[in-house]
């Protein structure tokens, strides 16, 4: 009987020393994002956790949380650095509290269209995971949300009736806040999910967004007019904790990375149909798209390089900026 007991305890102990041997799970990684469940964004995701998943053999599981209920960019991030969370999908607001030379993608009416932007972005994506890195962030896919457009429950298609208008701004966001003001037109702080009360009360009566987000959120319901004239590129990404990167085996590392950017790549040309088909319902639910007049569009021009000089250093430095708008012009010159 006491060897079978002793026997017993070495196994025991053995058990206690090596608990996951033979029994390992796969690596959770939770991704957050604001979007809700249904959305184009996060149904993209879903489709990257079920390839994640079947690439890596089951060693790394992709875990959504969607619909804001990690609380705001701000707050994704904190739990990404406790390691609560281990990414997420990223606005332009977000991603500058990490690193704020980011938003030199957001700077007004610097480019004309999507070819650009993903020219832009291709040529420079090495630079800024570098960058992000540095933050202890691996840059895993640029997104964006599309051009953002001025809309408004009355005409804005002058520039006196734009600058009388009560604007809705992100609140914390230093780099709208700068843009409103560049253009001359006052900025009203509110938190994403408060522009909805904002508009029914008054406190604000026009807003900034993509067609889509206008649609997504409902907003477009309670205004009547759309300029008809893109501003700025939202710009966003999807970002991971660099230490749980790291901690996944190299094979799984190069097919999680791999599928990221193919992924983000297909959620950017999914993002730029529904801004066109959010164009559409906003035409047939009665709003009104005004073009600017040439006075107008000869203003936002003139004021995007008071923008420009704003920002600088800053936000970014004049030599990124210069290397941002030399690259759009290298792609224009050969398109031409």
């Amino acid at each position: 009987m006491k060897p079978l007991v002793t026997l017993l305890a070495s196994l025991a102990l053995v058990t206690c020393a090596f608990p996951c041997v033979g029994f390992a799970g796969p690596t959770e990684i939770k991704i957050a994002v604001v979007m809700p469940e249904g959305s184009t964004w996060t149904n993209t995701l879903h489709g990257f956790a079920d390839a994640v998943i079947k690439e890596t053999g089951g060693d790394v599981a992709i875990k959504i949380y969607a619909g804001g209920v990690s609380g705001y960019e701000v707050d994704v991030l904190r739990k990404m650095r406790v390691n609560r969370l281990q990414a997420g999908g990223f606005s332009g607001v977000g991603l500058g509290f990490v690193l704020p030379e980011i938003r030199v993608f957001e700077a007004p009416l610097l480019f004309n269209t999507y070819e650009e932007i993903d020219y832009v972005k291709e040529k420079m994506f090495d630079d800024f995971a570098g960058r992000f890195e540095k933050k202890g962030y691996v840059l895993l896919g640029f997104a964006e949300a599309g051009f953002v457009y001025f809309f408004s429950k009355q005409r804005i298609d002058t520039m006196d009736r734009l600058q009388q208008t009560r604007m809705w701004v992100w609140k914390g966001d230093r780099v709208a806040e700068n843009f409103l003001d560049a253009f001359g037109v006052q900025g009203y702080p509110l938190q994403l999910a408060d522009v909805n009360t904002g508009l029914e009360t008054g406190m604000i009566d026009s807003y900034y967004s993509p067609p889509l987000a206008s649609v997504a959120f409902q907003w477009y319901a309670r205004v009547q007019h759309m300029l008809d004239f893109p501003m700025v590129n939202a710009t966003g990404a999807l970002l991971m904790n660099k230490r749980t990167f790291t901690d996944l085996d190299p094979e799984s590392r190069q097919i999680v990375s791999r599928l990221a950017r193919q992924y983000a790549a297909n959620l950017v040309q999914l993002t730029r149909k529904d801004n066109a088909e959010a164009i559409q319902v906003l035409s047939e639910a009665g709003i009104t798209l005004s073009p600017p007049t040439p006075e107008q569009t000869a203003s936002f021009k003139r004021n995007a390089e008071k923008n420009y000089q704003m920002r600088m250093p800053s936000l970014y430095s004049k030599a990124l900026f210069d290397q941002v708008r030399g690259l759009i012009a290298e792609h224009r010159a050969q398109v031409k």
